[in-house]
């Protein structure tokens, strides 16, 4: 999906993408990295999963896995949605993640939408509030 370029007004320091993936047959996973480089905090805001319109009329299973390192091995996929066109074909969400994160589509063949926002803000490597007087 083309990613699009939101400037938020209430900081300079802050810049929004629109982000998007779709999960399918073909392409069950996806994993989001943060595309920016440098001193800045990202976060992903998933807003909405949604069937597409050629969803066939079955159970979709969208999870989150965890990640690959050694403290998180005992842990399982996490469930974040499942939709059914004829019952449930959306969901609104209002989760946060830092990434990496993975989503998976566990059952289904699709196509399944993620959408939401990668949010970036500066890291501050300044010291505020103060002044420097000459001497």
């Amino acid at each position: 999906m083309n990613r699009s370029s939101i400037s938020s007004t209430s900081e300079k320091e802050t810049l929004s993408l629109l982000w998007g993936c779709e999960l399918n047959q073909e392409r069950p996973t996806w994993t989001f990295k943060p595309q920016k480089v440098g001193k800045q905090d990202c976060v992903l805001l998933l807003s909405t999963i949604s069937l597409g319109e050629k969803a066939k009329e079955e159970v979709n299973v969208v999870e989150i896995l965890p990640s690959a390192s050694q403290d998180d091995r005992k842990r399982r996929p996490l469930t974040l949605a499942s939709l059914r066109a004829s019952v449930l074909p959306m969901v609104v969400l209002g989760l946060e993640f830092s990434p990496p994160v993975t989503f998976q589509l566990r059952a289904g063949s699709g196509p399944v939408f993620l959408c939401g926002q990668e949010h970036y803000r500066k890291k501050d490597g300044k010291q505020r509030g103060g002044s420097k007087t000459p001497s």
